[in-house]
């Protein structure tokens, strides 16, 4: 099959070649598809036990055990994450990775400006701000959702912009920004970055064609290379909130309605 289009990219198809151009990713997708012992053994260890009270707690308490929880709820969409880009990776779904990909950086992103979240409330004395800043985190929204409860009604609070969490990773990684722009690139009706991951992979594999071969890795190992940095950054992001929100909450739990 021939594609008749500029020959720099793409212009002879192999079908299933795409199968032996991965095994050089193999062994890193399936380290970034693992969850850490580490994240395993802290989450068996202090959720949801530290968490959870039958005792009205203080309300600095309660504020950090709503930002644990989000951030917890954010990690077992992460967890499904790992799983669902493996697994379409495997497939030779290359056009719908970066899009999955694009949302575990948020998920990241969403943990992290969480543990940001936890830190200013243990440093803060301002409980107001704080909460108004939580109540945007954790039950914030654009489109008004519904809150759970009967009568609650639709959310009120304006969610965070996304964005906000994708900038707040610059004090983990310079490139974290840059890495998700290009993932955004490729989620979006770009047509020659679409058609880049859509020959990845079947139907239409042109990986035998030599400049696409070198310019598809460049691709493949870029994605990689952020489904890795967020998998690790969620995975510590979630061990220090859960450690941190731990002694907190354990410090405060029986104050006064400060915190005190």
């Amino acid at each position: 099959m021939i594609q008749r289009t500029a020959d720099y990219h793409w212009h002879s198809v192999s079908v299933g070649s795409w199968r032996r151009e991965i095994q050089r990713y193999l062994s890193r997708l399936d380290a970034a598809s693992t969850i850490s012992p580490d994240t395993v053994e802290a989450f068996s260890r202090l959720y949801p036990r530290n968490f959870w009270y039958e005792t009205p707690p203080s309300r600095r308490a309660a504020l950090a055990c709503r930002t644990v929880i989000y951030s917890a709820n954010l990690f077992s969409i992460a967890i499904q994450l790992r799983r669902v880009i493996r697994e379409q990776w495997l497939a030779g779904l290359f056009l719908i990775v970066p899009l999955n990909t694009r949302f575990f950086f948020e998920i990241w992103g969403g943990i992290h400006f969480a543990r940001t979240t936890l830190i200013r409330l243990m440093r803060e004395p301002d409980l107001d701000r704080e909460e108004l800043r939580i109540n945007r985190l954790t039950h914030g929204s654009r489109t008004g959702v519904l809150l759970p409860g009967a009568g609650e009604g639709f959310s009120q609070e304006r969610s965070f912009n996304v964005l906000d969490f994708i900038d707040g990773l610059d004090d983990v990684s310079a490139d974290a920004r840059s890495l998700y722009d290009f993932l955004s690139e490729a989620s979006h009706p770009n047509f020659i970055q679409n058609t880049y991951f859509q020959i990845a992979g079947d139907p239409i594999s042109n990986w035998d064609n030599e400049a696409f071969n070198t310019h598809g890795h460049s691709l493949l190992d870029r994605t990689l290379a952020a489904f890795e940095m967020a998998a690790s950054g969620a995975d510590s992001d979630l061990v220090a909130l859960l450690e941190e929100g731990s002694s907190y909450i354990h410090h405060y739990l029986a104050g006064g309605e400060n915190g005190t």
